[in-house]
């Protein structure tokens, strides 16, 4: 034993004797049992007793103290080797192994264990090999450690008391804690958990956030744009741990503060805890106000008085510093609280403050000015919030709902009264953003859970609604939601019958939610066929005889019938006409009584026979086919019951529509009675003009058109002087329901002709007023209302739907104006050409067939009388039919959407996809309304010749080449042109931009061919390309323009589309710039001095234009200026003053034209245009303004003196132009009497009059 090992046995010390006592004989007790002891006393108890028995006392003296040495600890056993011998087995076991004994061993593990076990195990064997050399470090540390530092020398007593206090304050083993009964062998082995990879891992992208989850602890949003932002978290969060193990020793606080509060009562907190921030006294001064502020009614508390209000009102529980009231960031975060009551309470205040905001977008509330461009980003967070909390139990989910009703119905209830259109609009951003296939399952599940309030589910209802007028893909979204459908018809409409005291009633809103739906699609309707039969309860209860309410049963059975409308314009569901033969009879008998007070169910009961007559028409047009036979109709006697109804009709406002319906009905027995009666139904039709015609000559119908003529025009005066806005759009509905009546009478009128005649008729079948009528529909043509659809308020844009009435007014009148005596062709194709202009989607079948009657009256002999020459070769070709194909594809891009018209044909009922029009958004994407360019609209495939569709089919026996088509094309569009600007509808033809960017179109032909020497195949050298072109653009030209005679330099920037814009409907995203310097380098390359091609160069570098199209003509491609010399009187523009004036101040473009004038033999306009800025740059009585610097001026003027021939110098000197009137061209604007002085004292302080003065002694 060396020196330095420990003793193995430490100092000894001797205690004192102690005397015990003889133990006690046991003596049995009488009952043979041992004799009860009561633990009254616990074992210290007894054991201080004992002591105090015994005489017994603690040791008083200080013990010695003796040297210890630390004593070396046992050797134990090192654990890990089992694993070591284990090892050496394992790979002796292994190698006495065959290599076929090992891979039928490797083959068990990994069938066992998978194919990711050896990495599992090379990952275990590192980890094992890394803790063996931390293991073997501490030791080494720990040796190090040992050797340097003395143990401390302790008594014998001390050691005891040690060991006493270590067993007291050791914890006793749980009473539920199983016994170690784990071999020795693996009492150090840890649980160790396989590592996951990326891939292992699943996200629920879907899946809601929980309320309950801590809003700080949430996990990141996506970068996907999906995530909406609930605020930003103002508070502290709590400081890092301190690194440093020096305690830092404070003074005490203050008492009273927050510090001192802390430290006294919450010790353990750490400083600057979040959960005691509320003890920090805030600033008072007002820049701690974040944003503004809302009560608990959802009303803005000003800025002025949120520090002032007191603290029992309950709007500074959450609220910075001493401000009241609730921030939007505030209420955001606190509608996801875990308290129930809280979050109730913040979704209310939510809903009352989006109220207010969508009131102050309408100017009916102040006060929340603050929030002024913010509104929708609002909310699109507000509604986030609420569609989170639809599921939720209680008043948390009634007020989800609230909020979800307030964004999306509540912020513009006028816009859902408009039927017919779908309402998408880029300023929808909130509902854009719900997530669909979230949102509406759990509407379904609030529907088929039954238990929530009535308020509630109405409010979902309208939700619904709106979603489905925003477009017709949300519509399909509801349709195809699993029991959405089936779950509201349950809750609304299959209500106990009869209905008993706290039974709901039916609700006639969920019929109008089938109605728009079924609009959508035809896929919608065939889906919502399945849920017709259960609206036949409604159809057998009349109003007069229902146990509902009588008008809660008119408005059942009015919805009802509106229902099966719309599925009979698809062709569907028509045999319940058969089905429910009784139900209707009663129900005409009802609308032929007196009973009947709705105005509304006649209309929608005539409506419903209109349907299905055409239904009837053609059996083969319903889905499935014959459901529905002309014989039943006949039998049935609907066109009896229609006639007698019109016998109890007035001549009243609120009769016109039921009269619009009945004409409606007899028009279309007759179109029935045609195809399928005897002799093209000359007998019907006789019956029909019998009943009818005294009451056009002079009776109700009479006073009815009359009325509807007066009203209609009134209202249009009316529309004019309004302001743009949401006023404008009663008007519109007037004008609407005004314009139906006469549409179906000028329909009846046409029904009544004979067939097979398309002539002018002697007379007419029953009298109306022509000329009012014509006047009204140019009227009409020419009217402001049509800006609607290129509104730039899209609120308001989608109301263009009620403008559908006035095209239908208008197709039955040029049906109408052919028919009659009075009507010359030329008149008829300007109607048609104007017209053509108005239809909407829906009308693109009466769009083809007009686009045909005008291409087949224009014939080469009625040309002639129009003196417009077309030579032989192009009806030697085929003449303008080589067009059609085009045109077709111009008024019906798509052949998968067919829009549905007003009034439904038995075409259109089996080829109909929706009855609704498209948004404001995607109307351009249509062929409808079609463009004024519609007659160049085969260029445009000419040039994309290699993507067209029209290309990809064309008609058999279709053989044109491409100069065949330019030349139809032209002269479609100048025989177009024509027609317009002879009947004064000029505004309705090309307007110069157009004329320009079409005849552009057909010099850009030969972008990018392959150039040969023979350049008579370039299409614009063909004669008639070329003259064609010139007829076009010359009534565009200043020599076919009066001089304009405006009040200041600059004319007004005319109401219409620019180059740049007319040409984005071609180009897309292409810019013009790129089109035009293209342009130009394609008149460098092959122009040879075209003179058309030429003068296409200058509109775009007029002033009205940016600065880049002039520096690229005049710089870029400077050296073709010389080739274009284009008269002043042949320029293409409004005003020449669109080129002078403003005057040019970029000092690069004055060089250039300095440049032209100097170095290149400019002629024509650009000369002019050169001169004009330089002179002006020179004179300072030309700009007249204070753009002119006099250092710059004499610059120039020094330069032309100094490099100028004397022509120039002259010119320079001597030029002048009006500020105002008529533009001066050479040689009047070379007369300088009038700032003769000026300009003479201007050259005198230059100190060139010696070299001038003879251009001034001249004049």
């Amino acid at each position: 034993m060396s020196q330095n090992d420990p003793p193995l046995v430490g100092s000894v010390i001797e205690r004192k004797p102690v005397s015990h006592s003889a133990p006690k004989i046991f003596t049995p007790a009488k009952t043979g049992f041992p004799a009860v002891q009561h633990r009254s006393k616990s074992a210290f108890a007894r054991n201080i007793e004992g002591l105090r028995k015994t005489g017994a006392s603690r040791p008083r003296d200080v013990p010695i103290v003796v040297p210890s040495r630390p004593t070396r600890p046992p050797e134990t056993a090192d654990p890990d080797d089992w694993k070591k011998q284990m090892s050496r087995e394992n790979e002796a076991r292994v190698a006495s192994m065959t290599e076929e004994e090992r891979e039928r061993e490797r083959q068990e593990i990994l069938d066992r264990f998978g194919a990711g076990v050896g990495d599992l195990l090379k990952k275990v064997r590192l980890a094992r090999e890394k803790q063996a050399k931390s293991v073997q470090g501490s030791t080494d540390t720990a040796q190090g450690h040992n050797s340097v530092f003395e143990p401390v020398p302790v008594t014998a007593r001390e050691e005891i008391d040690r060991k006493v206090a270590s067993n007291r304050l050791s914890t006793p083993p749980p009473a539920l804690s199983t016994s170690n009964s784990r071999p020795s062998s693996r009492t150090d082995r840890r649980l160790r958990f396989a590592e996951l990879g990326p891939e292992d891992v699943h996200v629920y992208e879907s899946a809601p956030p929980s309320p309950r989850r801590q809003v700080l602890t949430l996990p990141p949003p996506s970068n996907d744009g999906s995530a909406i932002s609930l605020g930003r978290f103002s508070g502290k969060s709590a400081p890092p741990a301190p690194t440093s193990a020096t305690p830092k020793i404070d003074a005490e606080p203050e008492e009273g503060s927050p510090e001192y509060i802390r430290r006294r009562y919450f010790p353990n907190a750490p400083t600057n805890d979040p959960n005691i921030a509320w003890m920090e006294s805030q600033p008072s001064d007002s820049q701690t106000v974040s944003a503004l502020r809302f009560d608990l009614l959802g009303k803005p508390i000003p800025s002025s008085i949120s520090s002032i209000l007191p603290t029992h009102l309950g709007l500074h529980h959450h609220a910075e510093g001493i401000h009241a009231g609730y921030t939007l960031d505030d209420m955001l975060l606190l509608s996801r609280s875990t308290v129930p009551a809280q979050r109730a309470t913040m979704l209310g205040v939510l809903a009352k403050v989006t109220q207010r905001i969508a009131a102050m977008l309408k100017g009916e509330t102040e006060g929340v000015e603050e929030l002024v461009g913010q509104e929708e980003e609002l909310r699109k967070r507000i509604v986030a919030a609420g569609a989170e909390a639809l599921l939720e139990r209680g008043s948390v989910g009634a007020r989800a709902v609230e909020v979800v009703w307030q964004c999306i119905v509540g912020w513009d209830e006028e816009i859902m009264t408009i039927e017919g259109v779908e309402i998408e609009s880029p300023s929808d951003a909130a509902i854009s953003s719900l997530r669909l296939n979230f949102f509406l399952p759990q509407v379904a599940t609030l529907f088929a859970q039954g238990d929530i309030p009535e308020e509630t589910k109405i409010q979902l209802l309208g939700v619904l609604h709106r979603l489905g007028q925003q477009s017709n893909g949300f519509a399909t979204s509801i349709v195809t939601t699993p029991k959405l459908i089936s779950s509201i018809i349950y809750s609304f409409l299959l209500t106990p019958i009869p209905p008993t005291e706290v039974s709901p009633l039916p609700d006639p809103r969920a019929i109008e939610l089938l109605i728009t739906l079924a609009n959508a699609s035809r896929q919608n309707a065939s889906a919502l066929q399945e849920s017709a039969d259960a609206l036949l309860r409604f159809i057998s209860f009349l109003p007069s005889s229902s146990m509902y309410p009588p008008a809660l049963s008119t408005s059942l059975l009015t919805a009802t019938l509106r229902f099966y409308t719309v599925l009979a314009n698809y062709g569907l569901y028509s045999h319940i006409a058969t089905t429910a033969v009784e139900q209707l009879a009663q129900l005409g008998r009802y609308i032929l009584s007196d009973a009947r007070s709705s105005p509304t169910l006649v209309v929608a009961w005539t409506d419903l026979l209109a349907a299905w007559m055409v239904c009837a028409i053609d059996p083969h047009k319903t889905t499935p086919n014959h459901e529905l036979l002309w014989s039943q109709i006949i039998g049935w006697g609907w066109s009896s019951d229609v006639n007698n109804l019109s016998d109890q009709l007035g001549t009243e406002q609120q009769d016109w529509l039921i009269w619009a319906g009945v004409w409606k009905v007899q028009a279309v027995w007759l179109e029935g009675a045609r195809v399928n009666g005897v002799r093209g139904g000359s007998s019907e039709r006789m019956e029909c003009l019998d009943v009818i015609r005294d009451g056009f000559t002079d009776g109700k119908e009479k006073e009815v058109i009359i009325g509807c003529l007066d009203a209609i025009k009134q209202s249009m005066n009316q529309s004019v002087s309004l302001p743009p806005g949401q006023s404008k759009l009663l008007h519109l509905r007037t004008i609407k329901e005004h314009a139906t009546p006469l549409s179906a009478a000028i329909r009846l009128w046409l029904a009544c002709l004979p067939p097979l005649s398309d002539s002018p008729l002697d007379s007419p079948p029953f009298p109306l007023p022509f000329p009012r009528i014509s006047d009204l529909c140019a009227m009409i043509t020419v009217h402001p209302s049509w800006s609607l659809l290129d509104s730039k308020d899209w609120g308001t844009r989608s109301a263009y739907v009620y403008l559908r009435s006035l095209s239908e007014l208008l197709s039955s009148y040029l049906r109408l104006s052919r028919r009659l005596p009075t009507t010359s062709k030329e008149l008829w194709m300007a109607q048609a050409l104007s017209i053509l202009l108005k239809l909407l989607p829906g009308d693109e079948a009466f769009a083809l067939e007009v686009v045909d009657d005008i291409t087949s009256l224009i014939t080469p002999e009625w040309l002639s009388g129009l003196e417009i020459q077309a030579p032989p070769i192009i009806w030697d070709r085929g003449g303008l039919d080589v067009v059609r194909p085009f045109v077709i594809h111009a008024i019906q891009p798509h052949n998968d959407t067919h829009i549905g018209p007003t009034s439904s044909t038995p075409q259109s009922i089996s080829t109909a996809t929706t009855q609704r029009l498209p948004s404001a958004t995607a109307l351009r994407t249509l062929g409808l309304p079609i463009s004024r360019e519609w007659s160049l609209s085969p260029l445009d495939h000419l040039l994309h010749s290699g993507t067209s569709e029209v290309f990809k089919a064309l008609p058999v026996g279709w053989d044109a080449s491409e100069v065949e088509i330019v030349r139809a094309s032209l002269l479609l569009t100048r025989v177009c042109r024509e027609i317009l600007h002879h009947y004064s509808f000029t505004n309705l033809g090309l307007t110069l931009e157009e004329a320009i960017f079409g005849c552009m179109k057909v010099f850009m032909l030969e972008h990018g061919q392959t150039q040969t020497t023979d350049s008579s195949e370039e299409v614009f050298r063909d004669q008639i390309v070329g003259r064609l072109m010139v007829d076009i653009l010359h009534p565009f030209t200043v020599s076919s323009t009066l001089p304009r005679s405006s009040s200041g330099p600059v004319i007004p920037i005319p109401a219409r589309p620019d180059l740049e814009q007319v040409a984005t409907e071609f180009l897309g995203t292409t810019p013009f710039y790129q089109y035009y310097t293209d342009f130009v380098a394609l008149y460098d390359a092959i122009s040879f001095s075209h003179p058309l091609f030429a003068s296409l160069l200058l509109p775009p570098t007029s002033m009205r234009y940016p600065l880049d199209y002039r520096k690229h003509l005049w710089n870029d491609f400077g050296h073709v200026l010389k080739t274009v010399r284009t008269p002043a009187d042949q320029v293409i523009c409004d005003d020449l003053k669109e080129y002078l004036w403003p005057i040019e101040d970029d000092l690069q473009m004055i060089g250039f034209y300095l440049c032209g004038l100097l170095k290149q033999q400019l002629r024509g306009f650009v000369y002019l245009v050169a001169l004009h800025h330089i002179a002006a740059s020179i004179w300072s009585d030309i700009s007249a303004d204070s753009s002119w610097v006099e250092e710059r001026a004499s610059k120039l003027l020094k330069a032309v003196v100094d490099q100028g021939n004397h022509e120039l110098i002259r010119e320079v000197v001597q030029y002048r132009q009006n500020v105002t009137g008529a533009t001066l061209l050479p040689p009047r604007c070379f007369d300088l009497a009038s700032s003769r002085v000026s300009r003479l004292e201007f050259v005198t302080r230059l100190g060139l009059q010696d070299r001038l003065q003879g251009l001034f002694s001249v004049l």
